[in-house]
C-alpha cells in the first residue's frame, strides 16, 4: 500500500522537473529576446514615417514652443530619447518624414533647437534574422 501513495508523488515530482527542464530552456532565450527588441526600440529599428512633408511640419511651430503643443500639430515623434539631469531633462526628438528627417532638441518641455536634413531618411533596419 504504501508504494500507491507515492505514485501520485511521484508523477508530481516528475511533472515538476518537466517544467523545470522546459523554464529553464524557453525563459533565458525569451529574455535574451526581450532585451534585444528593446535596443532595437531604442535605437529607432522600425521607426515610422509621418504623414506630411518636412517643410509642412517644419512651418507649424518654431523654437521655444512647449512640446505639448508641438504634438498637437504634427503629432509623436517617431523615435525620442531623453536624459534626466540634476536640474533639466534633456530630449531628441526625431521625426521621419518621406522627404527627410527632422530632429528637435528639447530641454525642460520646450523646443531649443530644430535640425532638418533634406532627402531620404535614413531609418535603421534590424539585423535580427527573422
Amino acid at each position: 500500500m504504501p508504494s500507491e501513495r507515492a505514485r501520485p508523488l511521484l508523477y508530481a515530482l516528475i511533472a515538476a522537473a518537466i517544467v523545470i527542464a522546459v523554464a529553464a530552456f524557453w525563459l533565458p532565450r525569451w529574455w535574451e529576446n526581450r532585451e534585444y527588441r528593446e535596443a532595437e526600440r531604442i535605437a529607432g529599428i522600425g521607426a515610422p514615417i509621418m504623414p506630411g512633408t518636412l517643410a509642412e511640419a517644419r512651418a507649424r511651430f518654431d523654437t521655444g514652443v512647449a512640446t505639448d503643443d508641438v504634438v498637437a500639430r504634427i503629432g509623436k515623434p517617431s523615435m525620442s530619447v531623453a536624459t534626466e539631469g540634476a536640474d533639466s531633462r534633456r530630449e531628441i526628438w526625431t521625426y521621419y518624414f518621406s522627404d527627410g528627417t527632422m530632429m528637435l532638441n528639447v530641454t525642460d518641455g520646450r523646443v531649443q533647437r530644430v535640425s532638418t536634413s533634406f532627402g531620404a531618411p535614413k531609418i535603421p533596419t534590424s539585423a535580427r534574422p527573422e
